[in-house]
C-alpha cells in the first residue's frame, strides 16, 4: 500500500492597516475596566480596522480585545490580547489572533487564525 504525505499550501500576505482608538466623547470604542496603580489597569476595546490612514478609509474589520499594563515604568508597558475579526469582502469572517507586549522590538506575535487565515502565523508591527 502506497503512502502519500501532503504539504500544507503556505503563502505570504503583508497587509497595511490602521486602528482608531477612541477612549472618550463621541465614538467611543474602548473603556478602562479595572483601573489599579501603579500597575494592573485593564481596557477593552473594539477598535475599527481600516486599509488606509484617512477619513475616507474602508473599515475592514475590527481589532478586538484587552490589555493589562503589566509594569510601571517611566513608559508604561502593556500585554495585548486581540482578535482581528475581519468583515471586508476578501476574508469575511476570518480572524488573526494576535499578542504581544508593547514596546518590546515593536513587534507582536500572530499566533492563529480562522477560515482564510486559519493556522497563521507572523508577526505585525505595533507602534513603539
Amino acid at each position: 500500500m502506497a503512502s502519500y504525505t501532503i504539504s500544507p499550501v503556505q503563502s505570504e500576505l503583508k497587509m497595511t492597516l490602521y486602528n482608531k482608538e477612541v477612549y472618550a466623547g463621541a465614538g467611543i470604542n474602548g473603556v478602562t475596566v479595572i483601573n489599579k496603580e501603579p500597575m494592573g489597569t485593564t481596557w477593552v476595546f473594539s477598535w475599527p480596522v481600516t486599509d488606509g490612514p484617512g477619513t475616507n478609509a474602508n473599515i475592514v474589520g475590527h481589532l478586538q480585545g484587552t490589555g493589562v499594563q503589566v509594569a510601571n515604568t517611566p513608559n508604561y508597558v502593556w500585554h495585548y490580547s486581540l482578535g482581528l475579526v475581519f468583515g471586508d469582502k476578501r476574508f469575511n469572517g476570518s480572524t488573526l489572533q494576535i499578542s504581544g507586549t508593547s514596546q518590546i522590538n515593536g513587534e507582536w506575535s500572530i499566533v492563529g487564525g480562522t477560515g482564510e487565515l486559519s493556522m497563521a502565523k507572523g508577526f505585525r508591527y505595533c507602534w513603539l
